[in-house]
């Protein structure tokens, strides 16, 4: 029987350097198989030999083993949440305002630990400071304030917010940099995630009333939205947001009530969705709305209380609705607060001059395009009836739904040129018009260009 030498020797690599040899909890993992490849019999053909020989490797693991257990220093066991005092959080709170940096730390470090059980003394000790102290407890609330969609973050952020309303108060100052700080973050990051939803927001050209208008900052939710209503959780800290556009029928009542919560929403289209009367009540607690309109979206005449209280306080325009003609009358009579204007839907697909009636756009492939009417041309009736400026055509057309028949009358300019024959001067250009009479089938009025 013989043994090698180098049977009990480490590998080569190990030899170099000793602090290749795993430590701690990986060789303890590795158990036999590790310690084998550094004890390793070689030509034993022994049956007892071998059996002695794996005996000897199980012993060696074991001491192995032990060694380590006691070589390793025991981790420290942090203290619970039941642990913890209201003393010792009291001590901590008066250690953020300490001069030493590493005291700060310290303290902050420890009270985020249990922030369960600090954050309402913290509060309590911010909202109690006076106006000659307290700035660290301010900071460390903005530090909590960062994630502010968490619950700990909320009641730090409103927290501060209850502060800086004092105004005039040198810690009200402070906390209205912070709070301008965090909503500059939360900004970004509602956004940033928002856009990856789907969620547009640009200055763009958008339909308002009835004339295209360029917006800043447009928010548009449609059904490029491929989120969820946490990603619209964010919606409330796009704080320099004021137009927003809602289209589809992914538009529920809880989109639309986050909607409502964004501090300077100021107008508001509500285009082809399938809410009911009962769901546009959240717009109650929305801010003043100088545009609400309502397209397409199957609202009765159970929206009539619910909308005279809604704060709209420049134009209410509700289209294709499913307002009775009593229901839009009775809208009209008790809503003094707002220019109310109420439409069956139907859509001629035009541009004109408010006072001559001259078309300036045909929209393409619109039901006017289809019916042969042409830039230029004046409207002179509707179904009968004279009309003589912008308003009294929408007044006559709102009469219509989508689908709807409707005769109109408009004349088409023939210019000529007629020239004395008696006299060598030039023809005299002449405009004659001409009288066209059409019926055009009413559509729908597209969410991106004006009625």
């Amino acid at each position: 029987m013989r043994f090698e030498t180098n049977a009990i020797s480490p590998p080569l690599s190990v030899r170099r350097d000793e602090t290749m040899r795993p430590s701690g909890a990986v060789a303890q993992s590795q158990g036999p198989r590790a310690l084998e490849e550094y004890v390793r019999p070689q030509h034993i053909s022994s049956p007892s030999l071998l059996l002695m020989a794996r005996l000897i490797l199980v012993i060696l693991c074991s001491v192995s083993t032990m060694e380590l257990a006691f070589s390793q220093e025991r981790p420290t066991k942090s203290p619970s949440a039941g642990q913890v005092t209201s003393e010792q959080i009291h001590q901590w709170i008066a250690e953020l305002k300490s001069e030493n940096y590493s005291a700060r730390e310290s303290a902050s470090r420890k009270i985020s630990r249990h922030l369960d059980e600090a954050l309402q003394l913290v509060v309590k000790a911010a909202e109690e400071e006076s106006d000659l102290g307290g700035e660290p407890l301010l900071q460390f609330l903005g530090f909590v304030g960062q994630d502010a969609l968490s619950s700990e973050g909320r009641l730090a952020f409103d927290t501060l917010k209850k502060i800086a309303e004092e105004r005039t108060t040198n810690r009200a100052v402070v906390a209205q940099k912070i709070l301008e700080n965090i909503s500059i973050q939360m900004r970004e990051l509602a956004m940033d995630r928002l856009k990856r939803a789907g969620v547009s927001c640009e200055d763009r050209y958008l339909s308002v009333l009835t004339r295209m208008k360029e917006i800043k900052s447009a928010l548009v939710i449609d059904q490029r939205f491929t989120g969820t209503e946490r990603d619209l959780e964010l919606l409330p800290w796009l704080f320099d947001v004021q137009f927003v556009k809602l289209e589809g029928p992914a538009i529920t009542r809880e989109v639309l009530a986050l909607v409502a919560k964004m501090p300077k929403l100021n107008s508001l289209q509500i285009i082809e969705t399938s809410l009911q009367s009962s769901d546009i009540e959240c717009l109650t607690e929305a801010p003043d709305l100088e545009l609400l309109e309502i397209l397409y979206t199957p609202i009765d005449d159970q929206s009539i209380d619910i909308l005279e209280r809604l704060p709209v306080f420049g134009d209410l325009q509700l289209f294709g609705t499913l307002l009775t003609a009593k229901g839009a009358i009775e809208v009209v009579d008790r809503i003094d607060t707002a220019n109310v204007f109420v439409g069956r839907g139907g859509f001629l697909g035009i541009t004109c001059e408010p006072s001559s009636l001259i078309i300036r756009e045909v929209i393409p492939e619109g039901p006017a395009a289809l019916a042969g009417i042409r830039t230029l041309d004046k409207l002179v009736s509707v179904d009968g009836v004279p009309i003589g400026n912008f308003d009294e055509l929408r007044r006559e057309l709102a009469k219509s739904a989508s689908g709807e028949k409707v005769m109109v009358e408009y004349e088409r300019p023939m210019v000529s040129f007629r020239r004395d024959p008696t006299s060598d001067a030039p023809g005299m250009r002449q405009v004659e018009y001409t009288p066209f009479r059409v019926e055009v089938t009413l559509g729908r009025r597209p969410s991106d260009v004006p009625r």
